[in-house]
């Protein structure tokens, strides 16, 4: 009887544990598409969280007015910067027009003397200048399929910023909902990582969201405000499309790589046209302000969260970027710099474990 009567317990637990499990598997097959969002929308919600408690007592405790205004202000930032680079890339198209029907009459001058002595590939390029300037609508046709498949590769990936761009928008949305609902949200969080880590994990949620905080405001907020920088000196220099050139720098900074991928070149083409002080500025400006900016703020931003190595949020921007798409770059570095602080906490804790005396 007794081994019948633990039999049936035993069919009982497992009978459980599978009602359990194929109820998670199906809540995570319904979350899964949203799921970049809502991972988003923590973020934001973490990291906004100081300015909403600023906004909630300047509105005399109505939380749900400064959840509303937290998201305009998001959206806002959103909206206008998206606005104008849409409409700088419309400015820009026809120019780009008359550059693609002025090829048909462009024609190169001879090859420079310094390319054919350029090592292993000079004489290729060489041979490459002549055929093009022998015929250059000839090597244009021969490139054209190449030409289309770059222009398709474009269209697939503007579908792609379309997608994470509603995912943005969507996540601003979520932010509002869990910021109007932060504290019963916030003390939910804490209960369900006391009973996982028990009494040693109290102080782990105000280290995730330090580090949270930190990683955001390093990482996009320096990225930002070399952003503005990038996109001032251009105007200044008169470059055309500024604002879709600011654009791209927000994204290779933000992937923490060199911001002179974008300034550079324009400070060559700026050269080109003649205007030589001009490119002497933006090459200063480039040097000695969009470039010294990041090491000076990326460092100081980022520790107030946490000590985090930047190769790990580079590994982070890279790997969110081919997970998630846009969205990733700001999901990546941050789930990485999570799990690097609890593996931090984790060592700490059992060294201080083994450091405390045996009490007999």
């Amino acid at each position: 009887m007794l081994d019948k009567g633990f039999a049936g317990i035993g069919v009982m637990a497992v009978l459980r544990v599978a009602i359990v499990a194929l109820l998670v598997w199906a809540c995570l097959q319904v979350i899964l598409p949203f799921l970049g969002a809502l991972t988003w929308a923590v973020i934001i919600a973490i990291s906004a969280w100081p300015l909403y408690q600023r906004l909630t007592q300047c509105l005399r405790g109505r939380g749900n007015l400064a959840a509303l205004l937290v998201v305009l202000l998001l959206g806002l930032a959103l909206a206008v910067p998206l606005g104008l680079m849409v409409l700088t890339l419309t400015d820009t198209l026809p120019h780009l027009n008359g550059i693609a029907h002025g090829l048909a009459n462009f024609t190169l001058p001879p090859p420079p003397a310094w390319l054919g002595k350029i090592p292993l590939t000079g004489e290729a390029l060489t041979q490459y200048w002549v055929t093009a300037q022998t015929d250059l609508p000839g090597l244009l046709a021969r490139l054209k399929p190449w030409i289309n498949q770059g222009a398709l590769w474009l269209l697939g990936r503007g579908a792609m910023l379309g997608v994470s761009l509603l995912e943005i928008v969507m996540a601003i949305i979520v932010a509002g909902l869990l910021l109007a609902n932060g504290e019963a949200l916030w003390r939910i969080a804490e209960r369900v990582i006391n009973k996982l880590g028990g009494a040693s994990a109290s102080e782990l949620p105000q280290v995730v969201a330090r580090t949270i905080r930190g990683v955001t405001t390093g990482v996009v907020g320096t990225a930002l405000a070399q952003t503005i920088l990038c996109v001032i000196g251009l105007l200044i220099a008169g470059v055309p499309g500024a604002l879709a050139l600011g654009f791209l720098c927000f994204v290779i900074a933000v992937a923490q790589l060199p911001t002179l991928l974008v300034w550079l070149p324009a400070a060559g083409w700026v050269f080109y046209t003649g205007a030589t002080g001009m490119g002497v500025f933006l090459l200063l400006w480039g040097f000695l302000l969009v470039n010294t900016i990041d090491n000076v703020l990326k460092p100081l931003l980022i520790s107030q969260g946490a000590k985090l190595p930047l190769s790990l949020i580079f590994l982070g921007v890279i790997g969110g970027l081919l997970a998630w798409g846009i969205i990733g770059l700001f999901i990546g570095p941050t789930l990485l710099a999570i799990g690097f602080t609890l593996f931090q906490f984790w060592l700490n804790n059992d060294e201080e474990a083994e450091a405390k005396p045996e009490h007999r």
